[in-house]
């Protein structure tokens, strides 16, 4: 219920979400009254009865980004900044439809339309946030839909002389780039990262550089009860690499890294490499070591699997972290410097 705030003239206004326009922006309705309470009940009968036409009035686009509004502070910018760019981008065909008029059809038409220059992986994406969207506002419609068929990726993983070549050929800034890839950071986690953020041989990954919904660079920091807040051994050519300084090691963002990689990569001839690929190589490399699951998942921000060991026990034995975070260090400084 929407609150009222007073006025310096003594009359109270409740404010309530009304829409948001093409560029983003969003516009809310105003209710002055002499009391709080009447301000209040005006802005309540506005948002009640608001709710009725939505639930039998709203277009595709109209309930998407709806969705979109209700879903932001729970979901992370980079997630909200996604379905953004879907709605911008996937929904010309169907996006002025109202969604209590949309048949099985209509919604197969629409799957059908968008498979024809896209990924499965897209369409999949594409339909259920749209699914989401029309069941929050509209729960009885049901829809039968047929998805394309999903095109297996065997995802890349280089081998330690493809990794060596692109290292030795990089730019001292990639060059670090490159080694914090191969210890396993993403793009974004590695130019969040500052001189602050070292702790001896050990750095601290706690933040994360994303696109928000306008399609800004944002610095977020990680809940700590997420995966991805870790403490990653840097092998001793990264040390050497990174110096000592302040502020951001790698001041640049997320996609000045991928598109320099993919640079270099080309200029090598090692087409289809992609700067994420190297989290491939070192989980890769960590199994070829026969380091555990659940300390590589540690160690490179992913979430642990229930079924390698129960939690407990998983707990119990978390010394021998140290053991492993530096058995991975040693190897990717034998890659770098040619001994293995």
């Amino acid at each position: 219920m929407a609150k009222a705030k007073k006025l310096p003239s003594g009359s109270w206004r409740a404010q309530v979400y009304s829409y948001t326009d093409k560029d983003g922006k969003k516009h809310r309705e105003s209710f002055t009254a002499a009391t709080k309470a009447e301000a209040e009940m005006m802005a309540a009968e506005y948002a009640a009865g608001k709710s009725r036409k939505l639930k039998n009035d709203l277009t595709v686009k109209e309930a998407i980004s709806g969705y979109i509004d209700v879903k932001e502070g729970v979901l992370s910018p980079s997630t909200i900044a996604g379905y953004a760019k879907m709605l911008r981008n996937n929904y010309k065909g169907i996006e002025d439809k109202r969604i209590n008029s949309l048949r099985s059809e209509d919604m197969q038409r629409f799957v059908s339309d968008l498979a024809s220059d896209h990924s499965s992986k897209t369409v999949s994406n594409a339909y259920n946030l749209l699914t989401a969207a029309i069941g929050m506002y509209a729960p009885d419609l049901t829809f039968r839909v047929t998805m394309p068929p999903r095109r297996k990726r065997r995802p890349a993983s280089p081998d330690n002389d493809a990794v060596k070549s692109l290292f030795d050929a990089a730019h001292h800034r990639l060059k670090i780039a490159i080694g914090f890839g191969m210890v396993g950071l993403r793009e974004g986690e590695i130019v969040a990262l500052e001189y602050s953020d070292l702790e001896g041989n050990m750095i601290h990954v706690w933040r994360d550089v994303i696109r928000n919904r306008d399609g800004k660079w944002i610095t977020k920091e990680m809940p700590k009860t997420e995966d991805g807040d870790r403490y990653v051994r840097l092998p001793g050519f990264l040390l050497e690499l990174i110096g000592e300084g302040e502020g951001r090691i790698d001041p640049v963002r997320p996609s000045t890294i991928s598109k320099q990689f993919a640079e270099l990569r080309d200029r090598l001839g090692l087409n289809g490499i992609r700067f994420h690929d190297l989290r491939h190589y070192f989980a890769s490399s960590a199994a070829v070591l026969g380091i555990p699951d659940i300390y590589t998942a540690d160690m490179g921000g992913w979430q642990r699997g229930g079924s390698v060991m129960k939690s407990v026990y998983q707990n119990n034995i978390t010394s021998m972290s140290e053991y492993y975070s530096r058995k991975i260090a040693d190897h990717m400084d034998g890659v770098i410097s040619g001994s293995q």
